[in-house]
């Protein structure tokens, strides 16, 4: 029996279901699952000009072929919408055990549309779907959430059953919300679609089942030997041990060393005391225990404990991007007071990078005298109060909710958002690490480290890709670095699709193999996929997602912040270095490379990636 996307699509108005199945060899083919899929649909079905937080914005949760079917860590899924943020399109995904658990209980897939006319989470056991009062959840955190949803359903354990859940801050319509699993552990951070979900009026989801995943393969053996070789490789390597060891924080010193920590707001891209919170010091004081999503040869999360004001946590995950965002581009340097505001962030269900981006703005624009309240960096008892105050939009709460662009616009402070597209930067200065001059620039969901990470060439080797095991200095203003990012923009666009965990692809030798994800992609669906055809899906995802805002008219310049752009990096091993110049001549290398014209495709480029029916946009 030929294979078929199974997407359960929900209408919350009238609690009514339909079971859309999609056909593998021509719509899934194109654009695989996940993200890919998420693109596909949203540029199809949303209108033009919705309101992201109205009914008529559906929220896409998708799972890929290779979700569950394979011991690589393969328990991820994408989540699609208009953003609440950027009031464009976004994506963003999420590790953890729901994705495993969605294909499960029965479908590959899930469309939440409309808005329900009151609170409810909703349970999906072996394809039954049914609606749960929420009354008695909503205004509870993210955790406790999960715990209360267990308990009613019946499954404690994280194995045994998979929830996402949002926060006040969902609840509340921040524009930066999170939707929360896993124990609050894994995100889906970026661009607010935990907004989507609390403007639906969606608290959670509990999911569970027995469906036999490996059964649907067109070659189970192959698959089976494939996914137990590569995994096995991986476990055994001493390529994982940096992040099963540190996790993602053991980036705080390189990126430190190399002058591209941002710090207080991109001032700088050196913290002296950042060694305080790196992940060798968090892993010998502070850390409680070291997690794995389901299927994960590696174990990269990383749950903390700390103490602050007399309160403390035990169940605190903590990863790079957090310590960044809430530690050195705040001026903060004290352990407990940093991952004390990431439970925070966790337990109200909001994006920890934007969260910090939102508080950074905030801080310079009182330091210039435009905010109407007095912040200072490293104030961390008026930072923690203003979290809870954003997650209930209390006092100038509200105001910060909207986010750091809105803040910039508001106060007539371009210099004060550091980001693109609405949303504001990761935790790499791209005076620093040249390679992120073009990434961040021209990422599709704005301020975007995971449509590319070119430091993996120039912290490198990385063994793939056009410059297989080369090592470019990072403040090199190369052309390489240009080519890499448009292959890594297209790699990963159908790896996100999939959908698999990054990190399986960035443990050196031991890596996943870009030829082995063709062989297990053919495996499970019987194709002749070539690797060509994988980096031809990538593009025309890449592109797809570019002509949403071509048609929203929104966010179709490539440019970068003033701040980066212009103002030199003051000291460090980048002193004196901007992104002017080599983003001047870069974007016009970039869009010859791409088929663009000033940041859109033209309709020789969609014609070649099969993307004709879209020809009316341009």
């Amino acid at each position: 029996m030929p294979l078929k996307y199974s997407l359960l699509r929900i209408d919350l108005r009238s609690r009514s279901l339909r079971v859309e199945y999609i056909d593998y060899d021509s719509i899934i083919r194109r654009f695989l699952g996940g993200r890919g899929l998420g693109a596909y649909l949203a540029l199809k079905e949303l209108p033009k000009g919705i309101d992201p937080l109205g009914p008529e914005n559906r929220l896409y949760m998708l799972t890929g072929p290779l979700t569950g079917v394979v011991p690589i860590a393969s328990s991820r899924m994408t989540f699609v919408a208009k953003s609440p943020l950027t009031g464009s399109y976004t994506h963003s995904k999420m590790a953890g055990n729901f994705a495993y658990w969605l294909r499960k209980s029965g479908y590959d897939g899930v469309v939440l549309e409309g808005k329900s006319d009151e609170p409810i989470y909703i349970s999906i056991v072996n394809g039954n779907v049914e609606f749960h009062d929420a009354r008695h959840l909503w205004g509870k955190d993210a955790l406790e959430t999960e715990l209360m949803i267990r308990r009613e359903m019946k499954c404690l354990g994280e194995n045994d059953c998979g929830v996402i859940t949002i926060g006040p801050a969902g609840e509340n319509l921040v524009r930066f919300a999170s939707i929360m699993g896993s124990f609050t552990q894994r995100a889906a951070g970026r661009g607010g679609l935990g907004a989507v979900m609390g403007s639906k009026l969606i608290k959670g989801m509990f999911v569970k089942g027995n469906r036999d995943l490996l059964a649907e393969a067109f070659d189970r053996k192959k698959l089976l030997e494939l996914g137990v070789k590569i995994s096995g490789r991986i476990a055994k390597g001493s390529g994982k041990d940096p992040l099963h060891k540190y996790g993602t924080s053991v980036l705080v010193n390189i990126i430190n060393s190399v002058g591209a920590l941002p710090t207080r707001n991109f001032e700088t891209g050196v913290m002296p005391t950042a060694e305080k919170f790196s992940g060798e010091v968090l892993a010998e004081k502070f850390l409680v225990k070291r997690h794995g999503c389901a299927l994960c040869p590696i174990a990269c999360t990383k749950i903390g404990k700390a103490s602050w004001d007399g309160k403390s946590s035990s169940n605190i995950k903590y990863e790079y991007e957090s310590l960044f965002a809430l530690g050195s581009n705040l001026g903060v340097d004290e352990p407990n007071a940093i991952l004390t505001m990431i439970d925070m962030c966790n337990r109200y269900g909001l994006d920890t990078i934007t969260t910090g981006n939102t508080l950074a703005t905030a801080t310079e624009l009182s330091q210039k005298g435009k905010l109407p309240i007095k912040l200072s960096w490293g104030d961390t008892d008026t930072y923690i109060k203003l979290i809870e105050d954003i997650a209930y939009r209390r006092d100038i709460g509200n105001e910060l909710a909207e986010g750091a662009y809105h803040l910039s616009v508001k106060y007539n402070d371009p210099e004060s958002f550091v980001g693109t597209r609405g949303q504001g930067f990761p935790a790499y200065d791209p005076r620093a690490l040249k390679g992120f001059v073009i990434a961040y620039a021209t990422a599709n969901r704005g301020g975007d480290h995971n449509e590319a990470w070119p430091a993996m060439i120039e912290l490198g080797p990385y063994p793939f890709g056009p410059y297989p095991n080369k090592v470019f200095d990072p403040l090199a203003e190369v052309e390489e670095k240009i080519v890499f990012t448009v292959w890594e923009q297209n790699y990963y666009a159908a790896y996100d699709s999939l959908v698999l965990c990054n990190f399986v692809d960035q443990v050196g030798d031991d890596s996943l193999k870009p030829e082995e994800i063709v062989d297990l992609l053919n495996a499970y669906a019987g194709w002749d996929l070539t690797y060509d055809e994988l980096i031809t899906i990538g593009e025309r995802i890449f592109n797809t997602e570019r002509l949403f805002h071509v048609r929203e008219g929104k966010w179709v310049r490539d440019e970068l912040p003033p701040k980066v752009l212009k103002k030199a990096l003051p000291d460090g091993p980048a002193k004196g270095h901007t992104a002017e110049r080599f983003f001047e001549w870069g974007i016009k290398r970039y869009y010859e490379l791409r088929g663009w014209v000033n940041g859109k495709p033209t309709k020789e480029t969609i014609r070649k990636l099969g993307l004709e029916e879209y020809e009316y946009i341009l």
